[in-house]
């Protein structure tokens, strides 16, 4: 009887622990840039797998009425925005320049790519994609600053 239990328990915890959903931690900055008329950026991040495209986050100006300028955010307009992906619980407001860190909770995916694409009125664009699948040993993707996005990290973590 001992033993059954054992066993029991050994496969719940097992099934337990193959449950719990991964998290995914994004550390970025957006770079200070010395011009005269600043415009905090557009920031939109989101993901792609072959059964599903999910915004995890959109910073944009916030109006009563629809943000015209959405459409400048172009590879995520042209996945995700133009269907009327913009629920209110992910969006915020731009933000200026410094160190931000989001945590998200992943979806039940084995593999998906990663899209972080910031613009700004009068600056650059940069978009950084990366292809995570969670099934790979690797953790932890760093990026090098690249125009709009002053450094990326990120981090796959368990629940």
């Amino acid at each position: 009887m001992l033993r059954n239990k054992s066993l029991l328990m050994a496969i719940l915890l097992s099934v337990s622990s193959s449950l719990s959903a991964a998290t995914l931690k994004v550390d970025f900055e957006l770079p200070e840039f010395n011009v005269a008329n600043y415009n905090a950026p557009y920031v939109a991040i989101w993901l792609e797998a072959k059964e599903s495209k999910e915004t995890l986050l959109l910073w944009h100006l916030k109006r009563a009425d629809k943000d015209k300028w959405l459409v400048d955010i172009r590879r995520w307009w042209r996945k995700l925005g133009r269907y009327g992906e913009t629920a209110d619980g992910i969006t915020g407001a731009t933000k200026g320049p410094g160190k931000y860190s989001e945590t998200f909770q992943l979806p039940e995916l084995q593999a998906f790519t990663f899209y972080i694409e910031v613009v700004r009125e009068d600056g650059g664009r940069t978009l950084v994609k990366q292809a995570i699948d969670l099934t790979d040993s690797v953790n932890t993707y760093h990026f090098d600053p690249e125009n709009e996005l002053g450094g990326l990290t990120l981090t796959i973590g368990e629940k």
